[in-house]
């Protein structure tokens, strides 16, 4: 009778033990593995901005994974395509949390798909770390589910504003964007430092997201004579427009006022921007939110880092600033689980995250977050393209005289 009683009371002991380890275990998480999920572009008009990010993002993972993992556990990372559309992202989110049952999100590609995830995110409680957006709608107000690992179209419309007006004096400044969230994004950042300074943007021009539709927006903008032309496109639009504004520029005899500055920002994809460009590259600025790799990371230890971590798990991938973005935002993303300890969850990634102070992943710039501010990295590289590569831009003069 008391060894029937003992054997019961064991078998409930190890059946309440069952359910307490059921009961406090995270969606994601086991004993083995962390599971977690991106929705990017892999195919379409802009592929390379999804792909490239991707291909950062598993480098830097499979060097944590073939370390040993985090706290033992290895990470894996479950991928959809979206093409950048906002309706894929929200199915491909969906299937993620309900079939897949991820921790949490990384990497989305794009303004206007993250916005469309955004109530997916709060209703479900799940992190999403560096979406690859630098659009301040997701930044302000803070979400507490979102995490952004890079520098905002704000501040990079700062940094070339400054440069521009400040610096070469220019007045008449233009603005040619992509139709959505993003464009939008953009042209208000470069709205905003504009009327800091008094100025207004000269002429506007938009297009169509995922198509190319960009000859109506370039006529209308050419007609004002603008001396710079701030660009929030895709590297297929933007590269389509600066084409085909020179060789008309070419056709007229190539007058001064048909040879602006033309400004992208970092989510323009630089690298494909500068080989769809060709010839017609020189000259043009792009402000990224990752150093520049062309002399191969000499001054930053984390990227010489990367170069090594992509030949070594992404053989034949050629080096990129998304690339670069994503293997930076994975870096700081698991530096963040290793501080949530063992027993992790949703909540305690989030408190990890908002204790982060002053991490330096010695790539010139030092991560921070708090529950006030969500947004990691504050620092933007202006750089010129030129030969084919992007070199940074230490004074804005140098800019006219290429």
């Amino acid at each position: 009778m008391k060894t029937g009683r003992l054997l019961a009371a064991g078998a409930l002991f190890a059946a309440f033990a069952l359910f307490s380890s059921t009961v406090h275990a995270e969606v994601g998480v086991t004993d083995k593995e962390i599971v977690i999920g991106m929705s990017t572009a892999l195919s379409g008009p802009s592929a390379f901005l999804g792909t490239n990010f991707k291909a950062g993002v598993e480098a830097y993972i499979g060097m944590i994974n073939a370390a040993g993992g985090v706290g033992r556990r290895k990470i894996r990372l479950i991928t959809y395509d979206d093409r950048y559309e906002p309706l894929n992202t929200t199915a491909n989110v969906k299937k993620l949390l309900a079939e897949d049952k991820v921790f949490c999100l990384l990497g989305n590609v794009g303004t206007p798909t993250t916005s469309a995830i955004k109530p997916i995110l709060d209703e479900h409680k799940v992190p999403l770390f560096a979406p690859f957006t630098g659009a301040e709608s997701l930044r302000t107000p803070v979400d507490r589910y979102i995490f952004h690992y890079r520098a905002s179209y704000n501040q990079e419309a700062e940094a070339f504003v400054q440069g521009m007006v400040d610096v070469l004096g220019y007045t008449k400044v233009a603005v040619f964007y992509q139709d959505d969230g993003y464009g939008k994004a953009v042209l208000e950042g470069t709205r905003q430092a504009l009327e800091r300074r008094r100025l207004k943007p000269v002429a506007l021009g938009a297009y169509t997201r995922n198509y190319e539709d960009v000859i109506p927006a370039m006529d209308a903008i050419m007609a004002e004579k603008p001396q710079a032309v701030v660009m929030a496109g895709t590297y297929s639009a933007c590269s389509k427009f600066i084409r085909s504004w020179k060789r008309k520029a070419i056709l007229s005899g190539s007058p001064k006022h048909l040879d602006p500055v033309f400004i992208n920002v970092s989510f323009v994809g630089p690298d494909r921007l500068a080989a769809l460009l060709e010839n017609y590259g020189t000259g043009i600025v792009v402000t990224q939110v990752v150093p520049p790799f062309s002399q191969g990371g000499a001054n930053f230890p984390a990227v010489s880092e990367y170069l090594g971590m992509l030949r070594t798990y992404s053989p034949g991938t050629v080096p990129s600033f998304g690339s670069l973005e994503g293997y930076l935002a994975t870096k700081v993303f698991v530096e963040i689980l290793k501080r949530a300890g063992k027993d992790l969850t949703r909540d305690s990634f989030i408190r990890t995250a908002e204790n982060i102070r002053d991490l330096d992943i010695q790539a010139g710039n030092r991560i921070s977050f708090s529950s006030a501010s969500h947004q990691g990295s504050q620092i933007v590289y202006p750089t010129l393209l030129r030969s084919g590569a992007y070199v940074p831009i230490s004074d804005w003069r140098s800019v006219k005289t290429q």
